[in-house]
């Protein structure tokens, strides 16, 4: 697996590198301390360089078949450098704390730009405060505790909280630093001397303003009200209670976020509808098992693949958005079709163009979702991920080949990026 690693994009390498570390199979048991710390450091110095940088998440109303809801998903997988980065500290801390400590003090302190009303999507970096907890209560020594570095250490990185997107989980910093009554109240003066002092951009604030209200206690209320008159928020009104609205598959003029709805162009418009035929019968219920296996449905699906294989990118608006469509229908198509030749040529179809697709290049992460995506929905609908797995190992793709090898590595041991997501 290591020496699969080796051909694959960064993000990639440094995952399947921490996977071997983190799994709790017998055979990982069995690979020494020093290897499990050159593994780690591999990982931590691989992560720097992953396409994307920094954790994001979508707006509230935006997230349902658009270009941020699904970039979104993409994001919950961790594969961005602060996220791999924090995981291999988090790791190393469990190996060589001092270690461990040292590698968080080489990630570069995030840098979150103010964002507009009009962006869609919003930072999270919930993960790096709980890299600064873990740091806080396993990367320092007796002696160093004595002395307070520890408390000093969460005072400086409290001190550089500039966005809305920091204050939450700053706050469940402080909340788990749970030191003394009087380390409490400093690490509190100082998180509400934060919240008197912010100017918050106004997405960042509409987005974590509920968040920040439940992370904080009575302590903080003087503060929190005095920091809620900031900022006016954004024109959609995008606050609890309040949605887009998107039933016209379009944003009213004038309000924000910007976002870009899928299924607006005329083919993947009749590809929808077309979908909708194969699993709706005319009154709208599901069709049954027999019901698909049908010769009629049989040869309606035939010509349903032959228009989805004449669909080219060219015909939406961008190479991303065409994928995801298109890799939608393929998810979709595993639970419809019944095991057979048709489901066999619809995977090996959907193998090809996963395993071809410029997307990989241009955004690896956004590309891969869809591959988890599409193996989990074999798995919970008897899609026969057996099957999909021989079929990345033969693909030729250094991804599909390196997660297939994971999978059947790690059976039944999912990964943290998983099990961790938002």
């Amino acid at each position: 697996m290591v020496e699969l690693s080796h051909g694959a994009p960064p993000e990639f390498a440094a995952d399947a590198l921490l996977r071997i570390v983190e799994t709790g199979n017998s055979d990982a048991r069995k690979i020494d301390r020093d290897m499990r710390r050159d593994l780690i450091e591999q990982a931590f110095q691989l992560a720097s360089t992953a396409k994307f940088s920094i954790r994001m998440h979508g707006v509230a109303g935006t997230m349902v078949d658009t270009r941020s809801g699904f970039l979104s998903k993409a994001y919950d997988l961790k594969l961005d450098s602060l996220s791999l980065e924090g995981r291999a500290v988090r790791d190393m801390l469990a190996v060589d704390a001092p270690k461990g400590r040292e590698l968080f003090l080489e990630i570069p302190r995030p840098t979150l730009a103010p964002l507009t009303c009009q962006d869609a999507m919003v930072y999270d970096v919930s993960d790096y405060y709980l890299t600064i907890g873990a740091v806080f209560h396993s990367g320092f020594t007796v002696a160093e505790r004595k002395k307070e570095e520890d408390l000093n250490f969460l005072l400086d990185y409290l001190g550089l909280v500039s966005s809305p997107a920091q204050l939450a989980p700053a706050a469940g910093l402080i909340k788990s630093a749970a030191g003394s009554a009087q380390q409490a109240e400093i690490l509190w003066a100082k998180f509400n001397g934060l919240l008197e002092a912010m100017q918050p951009d106004d997405r960042s604030f509409v987005a974590s303003l509920d968040e920040i209200g439940q992370a904080i206690g009575p302590a903080n209320r003087e503060s929190f009200e005095k920091y809620k008159q900031k900022s006016k928020g954004c024109p959609d009104d995008a606050r609890p209670g309040v949605t887009l609205d998107l039933s016209q598959g379009q944003v009213h003029a004038g309000s924000t976020p910007q976002i870009e709805r899928y299924w607006q162009s005329a083919p993947a418009k009749q590809l929808l509808e077309a979908g909708q035929r194969l699993r709706f019968t005319a009154d709208g219920k599901m069709l049954s098992e027999a019901q698909r296996s049908t010769r009629e449905w049989q040869q309606q699906l035939t010509d349903y693949l032959s228009q989805l294989a004449d669909w080219t990118a060219d015909q939406e608006k961008s190479e991303a958005d065409y994928y995801h469509e298109k890799c939608v229908i393929y998810e979709a198509l595993v639970e419809l079709i019944p095991a057979g030749p048709l489901r066999d040529k619809m995977m090996q179809a959907y193998v090809d163009f996963v395993g071809n697709s410029n997307l990989e290049q241009q955004s690896p992460v956004e590309w891969f979702m869809h591959v988890h995506s599409m193996l989990e929905r074999a798995r919970d609908t008897g899609g026969e991920p057996v099957k999909l797995l021989a079929a990345f190992e033969r693909s030729g793709n250094p991804v599909l080949g390196l997660y297939a090898a994971e999978e059947k590595t790690f059976t039944g041991s999912a990964p943290s990026w998983v099990t961790n997501s938002r």
